[in-house]
């Protein structure tokens, strides 16, 4: 009856009377006008004159007239209409049960803004705190109440909409390192690090990983560098995932930044023990002065992803542009500085809403 759609009109207060109803139906069942067009006509918002024609729809069977020409189709049809009375009824019968009204339904700004924000890819949580830290909404709600309206279906919302996610750190490993990982890494171990990598106190320490979209020979991935710090995102496009790609990619950042610049952006380097990282002599190797080292790179535990937290968390950000198993070899250059923008600016409730880019050029000024 009313399919999904972000076009919306501008709302004058979304309660329906019983006149209100009575107009509806006479627009959608006689005049036969689209959920969008009645909601022009009456200065109402979309999704409440979808939400209404849900409520009275009544099922209707018709004599189908192909019968005659055609006696393989079926000999009625079904249609829908909106039934005004009905509609009122189960409107009546619903206000009975849940107490009060709900403040959001008579704050269709604050509907609008939830609704496009989660369009946006953005998180009740962002949302929340936008609200209450805005002054162009009469209601304040927190997290929880926004997933519990769109629990409910006071939104134009599904829960699949929402592709965010809390990141669950584990406890412990489940599966005891190889030997032979071990024996390659010594003295690069994660817990070989200085302390000021830990302590997050300092700009210039990165975590590395490679996203992968559609698996198979001839596929591009993506090499992601996350500042720990701060979150700063770096996202480039490699024609596959080989440790001779990763290579190419830190050596095209050290020429453009030049190799003082990369020594000091780029202190150091913690990945996992994919075999794109494995020989960490040629990854810290300058490409200017093949004598200097430009980094210094560290191993996280096999099984460890909590290890490598901001890695994760960013790679769950790419996640809402780039599902899994889909292929990146047709990615544009302005696709991933979007992507790459839109971390970086962010709101993140561990820096009180403020986005990395913010906190780096806090950390730096």
């Amino acid at each position: 009856m009313c399919q999904k759609d972000n076009n919306k009109s501008v709302g004058k207060g979304q309660h329906l009377t019983k006149k209100d109803r009575d107009i509806i139906e006479h627009l959608y069942n006689k005049q036969h006008m689209k959920p969008a067009q009645i909601a022009q006509e009456m200065g109402k918002d979309r999704s409440t004159i979808c939400r209404e024609l849900s409520l009275g729809k009544v099922e209707q069977m018709k004599e189908n007239p192909y019968v005659s020409r055609n006696p393989n189709v079926p000999d009625y049809l079904i249609y829908y209409v909106y039934v005004a009375d009905i509609a009122q009824k189960r409107h009546d019968e619903k206000a009975k049960g849940k107490g009060p009204p709900l403040k959001i339904l008579q704050d269709d700004k604050l509907i609008r803004f939830i609704e496009k924000g989660i369009k946006l890819k953005y998180s009740p949580e962002v949302l929340a705190d936008r609200i209450a830290k805005s002054k162009l909404f009469k209601t304040k709600i927190c997290t929880n109440t926004i997933y519990g309206y769109i629990d409910r279906k006071l939104l134009n919302i599904n829960r699949e909409d929402l592709t965010h996610g809390k990141y669950k750190p584990k406890t412990g490993d489940k599966f005891k390192e190889k030997a032979s990982t071990t024996a390659y890494k010594l003295g690069r171990r994660i817990h070989d690090r200085p302390p000021e990598v830990d302590e997050k106190k300092e700009v210039g320490h990165w975590e590395m990983d490679t996203v992968e979209g559609k698996q198979g020979k001839g596929e591009a991935v993506l090499l992601v560098l996350t500042e720990r710090a701060t979150n700063t995102e770096i996202i480039r496009l490699m024609p596959n995932k080989q440790q001779a790609s990763v290579i190419a990619e830190l050596d095209k950042m050290e020429k453009e930044l030049g190799a003082k610049a990369f020594r000091e952006k780029f202190k150091s380097i913690t990945t996992d023990n994919g075999a794109e990282f494995r020989n960490y002599e040629d990854l810290e190797k300058s490409a200017i002065n093949k004598k200097k080292q430009r980094t210094r790179i560290y191993y996280a535990d096999s099984y460890s992803a909590w290890q490598r937290g901001a890695n994760e968390n960013a790679n769950k950000l790419i996640r809402r542009f780039l599902p899994k198993f889909t292929s990146f070899n047709h990615l544009l250059p302005h696709e991933i500085t979007h992507i790459e923008h839109y971390i970086n600016t962010y709101p993140r409730k561990k820096f009180g809403f403020k986005s990395a880019n913010q906190i780096y050029l806090n950390l730096t000024a």
